[in-house]
């Protein structure tokens, strides 16, 4: 506004953290996550550039549906 001697805009009070990962409703978001994993890096380095996203996207399906399985079974041992 003119003249009222206050900014036009205003800023949020609290800042929100940002986190390398965010879980969100259907979507999950990385972004300057650092993997410093030699394993995991030489993997990568071994597909081509333009294939990595989608063979990340794998490599977590892969994970987590071992993990399921490791937990189940875990579960099963353990009750």
């Amino acid at each position: 506004m003119m003249g009222t001697g206050m900014p036009d805009e205003i800023g949020p009070v609290a800042s929100v953290t940002e986190r390398p990962v965010q879980v969100l409703s259907s979507t999950m978001r990385v972004q300057k996550l650092v993997i410093d994993r030699p394993a995991v890096v030489a993997y990568f380095q071994n597909i081509p550039a333009d294939k990595q996203e989608i063979a990340l996207v794998h490599a977590l399906e892969v994970g987590i549906t071992e993990l399921a399985v490791r937990r189940s079974k875990f579960k099963r041992e353990t009750t």
